[in-house]
């Protein structure tokens, strides 16, 4: 039901948006931050137990915590990304976009490096 009225909100406030674009696209631009940040937090708050859910799941396998944390840190890079690249090009530059989207996908190399560096290890200790 959450996701109904969060789509409701964003189709609700499209309107508001492309008219703000055509004569004050700053303004256009900052009502679309503000409903990102409404969703976003929206979502954060149901989030909290599946979060928990998923880190209990994990637990029972026998997976690291660690791992877990990897994962999560990197969908949470993913989504940041995509929601910065977004409002980039929204606001025109698809150049800043760009840059956001390699800046993300470094970023998720470096959060990710620990779970490859335990995989190589594991590799290598097959072949010693």
């Amino acid at each position: 039901m959450e996701l109904f009225k969060l789509a409701a909100l964003c189709v609700a406030c499209l309107l508001p948006v492309i008219l703000l674009r055509k004569k004050t696209p700053e303004q256009a631009l900052l009502l679309t931050l503000a409903i990102l940040a409404v969703v976003l937090a929206r979502c954060l708050r149901q989030a909290a137990p599946l979060l928990e859910e998923l880190r209990s799941l994990f637990a029972r396998a026998g997976v690291e915590t660690a791992y877990v944390s990897i994962l999560l840190r990197t969908v949470a890079a993913a989504l940041v990304t995509r929601f910065c690249a977004d409002l980039c090009r929204d606001g025109g530059s698809q150049a800043l976009a760009s840059a956001v989207e390699t800046a993300g996908a470094v970023a998720a190399l470096l959060i990710a490096l620990p779970l490859l560096r335990a995989v190589v290890e594991l590799l290598l200790g097959y072949f010693t």
